[in-house]
């Protein structure tokens, strides 16, 4: 840094040969099972890989499901059947195959209202899983979930948004959906034309 009148002194920057890394990028690969979030990839606490992605479609008949893949790596992962279509013992309802309930039970869910009839949204919160991790210690999977509620709220395409987090204690079979962690500051209450007069 100079104070006054003179010239600051260029900044040395190394030569490209001087870096300690190379990444070379080799033929890209297909990656065969998209979905509406994007694949995050785990490992589980036994050494496991796996990945998870989610669809909260909108209408009525629309999938709602968190899916598993298992498997060496992204390229040889395959749809993990028992874990994606696990139902909580205790509530038929909670399932990872169809995740409705569990999306309007949740506690963005159970602040959220359902859009106004003929809209083509069927429910009040749609969300998806998206981002696992495992705790090293425990063992319990927790990711975060992205909820869009409480659709058309001034009679127009939009809804909120909102991140929750989950737990789940048994390796994904079941899921609680604990609590938000971002949410609006403002209002997101359906027509609340007091905080949004415009």
């Amino acid at each position: 840094m100079v104070l006054g009148g003179g010239t600051a002194s260029p900044v040395q920057v190394a030569p490209p040969g001087d870096a300690g890394y190379t990444v070379t990028v080799g033929t890209p690969v297909p990656f065969t099972h998209p979905t509406d979030t994007p694949a995050t990839p785990y490992i589980d606490r036994d050494g496991t890989f796996h990945y998870q992605q989610s669809a909260a479609l909108y209408g009525a008949d629309d999938p709602r499901v968190w899916d598993f893949y298992t498997g060496r790596d992204f390229d040889t992962a395959t749809f993990d059947r028992t874990l994606s279509t696990a139902v909580n013992p205790a509530d038929p309802a909670d399932r990872n195959d169809g995740t409705t309930q569990r999306c309007n039970d949740s506690p963005t869910g159970r602040e959220a209202s359902y859009a106004p009839s003929g809209s083509g949204y069927a429910q009040k919160n749609y969300c998806d899983l998206s981002g696992v991790w495992v705790d090293p210690d425990t063992g319990d999977w927790y990711g975060l979930v992205h909820n869009e509620f409480t659709p058309r709220p001034f009679g127009d395409g939009l809804h909120y948004d909102a991140v929750d987090y989950a737990v789940s204690t048994d390796r994904g079979r079941t899921w609680t959906i604990k609590d938000h962690v971002i949410t609006s500051p403002y209002s997101t209450g359906r027509g609340d034309t007091k905080a949004f007069p415009h």
